[in-house]
């Protein structure tokens, strides 16, 4: 923590004893960096992915496989090792009975082959792996056609295609219906739903979100126009300590003030308003004042609040879809029965709603709180396609969900 207060973590590798505790620290994070090269880096900078990359390939030679390579320091991994473990890597079967994709197999190879070259320059003829055993130079082209020299790892891993796409299609009615039960059975996490449908916050970044009059700054900025909310403001400059016990509640992806959407902005007031109501029953912190209290009145995580998420779905929205009188609702709640819908699924509707009324390429990024365009170019490339699913579940608009009387919510009891 900064001594303004502001949250930053650093990751290891690390030496574990078969009990799964820390035995010593090593510092081969050092050959993981992110802005090596770079004279200037962020101080919140952190390694994490790569870091977990080297770990698993670590595990897989030195742990796992050390009767069959017999190897056991870093310097003497070979590069039959390194093979054999990005073909597991690629071709493993994950929790779900899915593979990993093509994404996830390249980012592994480079992070991997990045480390040993540190390790090479660095430590030199002690490591066995030299630069020609890891890369080689391509020659790529630019936008104006002329070459450039690039370095190639000197792997191929071969995977599976994985044509299973991660479900997070939310028709407007069921959404519709997951709110009101929100509000109804989970009402410590239904503005939370409000925040990431409505503004397209992420889940972890709900869980970062402060109250109005908290030490840190109000965490809701309300801007008004003759007595009319015209545009309220998410403060996510900074990644903030929201317990005393220093558990961190979740990540920013991109620090900064996440705006409303303006058609919602009716539905996000009259959701806060039950949230303000929900939060006078509760007792929470007052050094921190977190938007959202978990059963022990801290701050809750991002798994506090996916789990919550989670049973509401299970024990209440699956079976309210199947008991609806629209054969549509009853179809999506066959579906979930199959596929499990998690919070994504909620920036994922924001996202569609933002294409459906028209906004551009960078509007969309901008809304979305993006750091690049990427994200939002998917969502326009595919815009033919989500005018046909808002057909095909009757083409009822965020309008008449948003009206301030379908917020609504029989008691503040939660499972």
């Amino acid at each position: 923590m900064t001594i303004d207060g502001e949250v930053y973590t650093r990751h290891f590798i690390v030496i574990k004893n078969r009990f799964g505790l820390i035995a010593r620290f090593t510092n081969l994070h050092n050959y993981v960096g992110v802005y090596d090269g770079k004279v200037f880096a962020p101080l919140v900078s952190d390694a994490e992915k790569k870091l977990r990359y080297v770990s698993i390939m670590l595990n897989y030679v030195l742990i796992e496989h050390y009767a069959k390579f017999h190897i056991d320091h870093v310097f003497r991994i070979t590069r039959e090792a390194l093979e054999c473990f990005f073909r597991d890597y690629a071709q493993g079967i994950l929790p779900d009975g899915t593979h990993r994709g093509k994404q996830s197999v390249e980012k592994c190879v480079t992070a991997v082959v990045m480390f040993f070259r540190k390790l090479h320059r660095k430590f030199g003829v002690a490591v066995i792996l030299t630069e020609n055993d890891l890369v080689s130079d391509v020659t790529i082209y630019d936008k104006r056609g002329r070459p450039q020299q690039r370095k190639h790892p000197m792997f191929q891993a071969k995977g599976f295609i994985n044509h299973k796409k991660a479900f997070r299609e939310l028709p407007t009615k069921a959404f519709q219906i997951l709110l009101n039960l929100a509000f109804r059975y989970a009402p410590d996490i239904a503005f939370g739903i409000c925040l990431q449908a409505f503004a397209g916050l992420r889940a972890g970044e709900v869980c970062n979100v402060r109250q109005e009059g908290s030490p840190h700054g109000n965490g809701l900025i309300f801007t008004y126009f003759e007595d009319e909310p015209r545009k309220i403001e998410i403060d996510l400059t900074h990644e903030l300590p929201l317990r005393s016990d220093g558990v961190i509640c979740g990540k920013i992806k991109k620090e900064r003030k996440q705006c409303v959407y303006p058609p919602f902005i009716r539905a996000f007031c009259s959701a806060y308003e039950r949230h303000k109501e929900f939060l006078a029953t509760r007792s929470f912190d007052t050094e921190y004042c977190p938007m959202f209290i978990n059963e022990k009145s801290l701050a809750m995580t991002y798994k506090d609040y996916s789990r919550r998420f989670a049973v509401l779905v299970q024990n209440h929205f699956r079976s309210a879809l199947l008991e609806s009188d629209d054969n549509e609702c009853r179809i999506y709640g066959q579906l979930l029965y199959e596929n499990r819908l998690n919070t994504h699924a909620l920036r994922h509707w924001y996202s569609v709603q933002l294409v459906l009324r028209g906004e551009n390429i960078a509007q969309v990024q901008y809304w979305r709180g993006d750091d690049n365009p990427t994200s939002a170019f998917e969502y326009l490339q595919n815009k033919g396609d989500l005018i046909k699913e808002l057909e095909n579940v009757g083409g009822v608009l965020a309008e008449f969900l948003v009206d301030a009387g379908k917020i609504r919510g029989d008691n503040f009891n939660g499972d």
